[in-house]
């Protein structure tokens, strides 16, 4: 009898640690890594200008935000966060242009349109 109790528990750890290990233990130790960005800590102003762009208050708002240009066109680095650059972003931002690039029509790229993705400022150009 003393066995067969003494089984029932330890099966019941077992089963409690094949569905806690893989999903929950993990997740709760790894609450100490940092999110996907480079330079934490550093100014906002420095992390923009090491990327090549101005930082100037956002238009309309009270945040900042960090511009550049290319040609003609003035971009938002929306990669460049008060935490440092966001390699997140920049991913969403590399997407977004395979995306034009793929939708965009014959007969804009014959006139010379398309995208450049560029990776250290995390910006999806729109070329004439």
């Amino acid at each position: 009898m003393l066995h067969s109790a003494t089984a029932r528990r330890g099966a019941l750890v077992l089963a409690l640690a094949v569905v806690l290990v893989p999903f929950g233990v993990p997740r709760m130790l790894d609450r100490a890594s940092a999110p996907p960005t480079s330079r934490a800590g550093s100014s906002f102003a420095a992390v923009c200008r090491d990327h090549g762009g101005t930082p100037a208050p956002a238009a309309g708002s009270t945040q900042r935000a960090c511009f550049l240009r290319y040609g003609r066109r003035v971009y938002r680095m929306d990669a460049i966060t008060p935490r440092g650059f966001d390699v997140d972003a920049a991913h969403f931002q590399r997407r977004g242009c395979a995306q034009a690039r793929r939708r965009a029509t014959p007969a804009s790229a014959e006139r010379g349109g398309t995208f450049v993705f560029h990776p250290a400022t995390g910006i999806c150009e729109r070329r004439p």
